[in-house]
């Protein structure tokens, strides 16, 4: 028999109660969207400057991170920086594993060699006061391949009063080869993306 009250139910209370849901707004800048990217997002129970202090935190990635296993801040030489911290237009020497590692990781965690990716990068923007940090590959021309990586954080309040911290990572490749990139490691990124967003999540919550 036709359920008049259900159909009512469907029509009226559902939509209501999405209505009432909220998701955070993007704190990532706007970029041209290249020829494909690779994202996460995740609301984490801390505060936006523990996030912050998380992300920034190099010499500590060997410890959680089961994406990028390790992030050195160095000169235009490549020589290692005494001091870690981000610095517009110093280079960066990442190691990374695309697909992650299995989490959760630590610093003895052996790396998988097949899938060991090693890139220098260049700082192109430290913005602590929005909380945003950003590096691009260095020594490819954009018309080869262009990656550039945004990290961003957040406060958000959702519907119920609670405060989280909002982390998002972006990474838009373009170029000519950035298609094959897409078609060799395009699945590998996208899960090394969530991997780090949910071990940072974890990496705070457990402060």
């Amino acid at each position: 028999m036709f359920n008049a009250r259900l159909l009512l139910s469907l029509v009226f209370i559902v939509p209501f109660a999405t209505a009432q849901s909220s998701s955070p707004p993007s704190n990532l800048p706007t970029v041209d969207p290249g020829v494909f990217s690779a994202e996460a997002s995740i609301l984490i129970n801390g505060t936006v400057e523990q996030v912050w202090d998380v992300l920034t935190d190099f010499p500590s990635y060997p410890e959680w991170n089961p994406f990028v296993r390790s992030q050195v801040v160095t000169n235009k030489l490549l020589v290692p920086e005494s001091s870690q911290e981000p610095v517009e237009d110093k280079r960066l020497i990442i190691t990374s594993q695309i697909p992650p590692l299995d989490p959760p990781v630590s610093a003895d965690t052996p790396s998988n060699p097949l899938n060991t990716h090693i890139t220098i990068e260049n700082i192109t923007h430290v913005q602590p006061e929005l909380k945003r940090v950003a590096w691009k590959l260095y020594g490819s021309p954009d018309s080869v391949l262009s990656a550039e990586r945004w990290s961003a954080v957040s406060a958000f309040q959702d519907e119920n009063g609670i405060n989280w911290a909002f982390y998002e990572s972006r990474e838009v490749y373009n170029g000519a080869l950035a298609s094959l990139v897409q078609s060799l490691e395009g699945e590998g990124l996208a899960e090394a993306f969530e991997a780090q967003a949910q071990a940072t999540k974890l990496r705070v919550e457990g402060m």
